[in-house]
């Protein structure tokens, strides 16, 4: 009877002593997760300190690029009449978009350095060609006697008016006029370059044009659709293109050689007309191009994988007191304590290395040094080496299942829901006929 008492003194003391070193390792992992946030917000400063070394770059280099245009500018003037006298005169402004507008251009991307931070910039080719119709005064209700055509002016508007590699001119008719900088009417937007066309009245006005640019810019490259028909076709050898805007290209080709992007935008696709006067419309809204995408950084990736950091935490904490209880070999909490300040070693060297190697190669640096370090220390208190590889199997099991979610940005969620049910069943099943209350 003293026997029996005895042993059931001991078993509840057991089952004590288990429920005690569970809660323990409960709260060594949410102590843990101090310095795991520490970590993320140290990846989320590092990410901003390169976002302002790339803008640095990039206001020293030019930013990104938007051009609108040509847009023909005629001056004329409106009389104000009360009766059959004229009380005030003033000139106004009438404004004409090309019949057809079409743009073929090249980009060259590169990348340059500041410190050890990356940013993308590019050098671009681009010819405009078209065709201006005759102006249509009558339907603006203007009389062509009041038109100034001497004043008429072509402009060209170009976001970053420091990108320019070379004299701009333009082809109009065959006769070549160089652009001035600069231009006068904010239509189109705040920086550009225009020319006054020498022209006596409407019939000169009908041409055909051709612009040829050089630009430098960075990030990105816009259009706005002036033409009743506007064509833009742009290739490039960067293979990561994210088109934006209004307008999605109608055909496309991405591989590893770069990309070719083809778009048709129609003036029914779009909210103004062909012609008007004053600032009644803004064409400001309708720009459509191509972004120079960096996928999935080493930032990107860095906090990503820093996410995961609790549970890799909690598997390896699981397999450790999984082995306390099969084993039946203690291990002391201050040993939970250092693997999972091992684990979160891991974060930083990712961090720190990746800015130098990428993520990949440091990727798999840190789980080496971190997984062959771990693996040494366990041997100090494990019974067995066997023991210890199994556990070290399961932390670069962790590691592994970790990167290959990095890889899959669609279908993480996915993968990681489907993972962690199998790694949840395999713990069942494994644990099922162990006797927790040692009856």
């Amino acid at each position: 009877m003293e026997t029996n008492r005895n042993l059931e003194q001991k078993f509840r003391s057991v089952n004590v002593q288990l429920t005690l070193k569970v809660i323990i390792i409960g709260i060594i992992a949410l102590v843990l997760l101090i310095p795991k946030m520490m970590i993320i917000g140290l990846i989320q400063e590092r990410e901003t300190t390169a976002e302002s070394a790339k803008h640095e770059v990039m206001e020293k280099w030019s930013l990104s690029q938007t051009i609108r245009g040509p847009l023909l500018t005629i001056p004329y003037i409106e009389r104000i009449v009360d009766g059959n006298e004229v009380v005030r005169e003033q000139v106004r402004e009438c404004h004409f978009l090309p019949e057809t507008l079409a743009i073929a251009g090249q980009i060259m991307p590169q990348e340059l350095y500041r410190s050890i931070y990356q940013t993308v910039v590019y050098e671009s080719s681009l010819e405009i060609n078209g065709n201006f119709k005759s102006p249509d005064f009558e339907s603006l209700k203007i009389n062509p006697e009041d038109v100034l055509w001497e004043k008429a002016k072509l402009s060209l508007a170009i976001s970053d008016l420091r990108g320019i590699n070379a004299m701009a001119n333009l082809s109009w008719n065959e006769h070549s006029y160089p652009f001035s900088p600069g231009m006068d009417n904010k239509v189109l937007g705040n920086n550009g370059i225009s020319l006054s066309l020498p022209t006596q009245d409407g019939n000169s006005l009908s041409a055909n044009f051709q612009i040829k640019l050089n630009l430098k810019g960075s990030d990105a490259m816009q259009f706005a659709p002036l033409g009743e028909t506007t064509e833009v076709s742009l290739h490039s050898t960067w293979k990561d293109p994210g088109f934006q805007g209004n307008f999605l290209p109608t055909a496309r080709t991405v591989d590893t050689n770069g990309f070719t992007a083809n778009w048709k935008v129609l003036n029914y696709n779009r909210n103004f007309p062909q012609q008007w006067t004053g600032n009644e419309f803004d064409v400001t809204q309708a720009d459509f191009g191509v972004k120079l995408v960096t996928v999935a950084d080493h930032y990107q990736k860095n906090y990503r994988s820093a996410q995961y950091g609790i549970l890799i935490i909690l598997f390896m904490f699981l397999s450790f007191f999984l082995n306390e209880i099969i084993t039946r070999q203690r291990i002391h909490p201050f040993q939970y304590i250092l693997v999972g300040v091992a684990i979160l070693i891991f974060y930083l060297l990712l961090l720190s290395i990746s800015e130098q190697t990428g993520f990949n190669s440091a990727y798999l640096i840190s789980a080496l040094s971190v997984t062959g370090l771990v693996f040494a220390y366990s041997r100090t208190f494990l019974k067995t080496g066997l023991n210890s590889i199994m556990l070290i199997s399961i932390l670069i099991f962790s590691f592994g299942f970790i990167f290959i979610l990095m890889q899959m940005e669609s279908y993480a969620l996915l993968t990681g829901s489907i993972g962690l049910f199998f790694i949840l069943a395999l713990t069942m099943f494994f644990t099922r006929k162990i006797n927790w209350y040692n009856d």
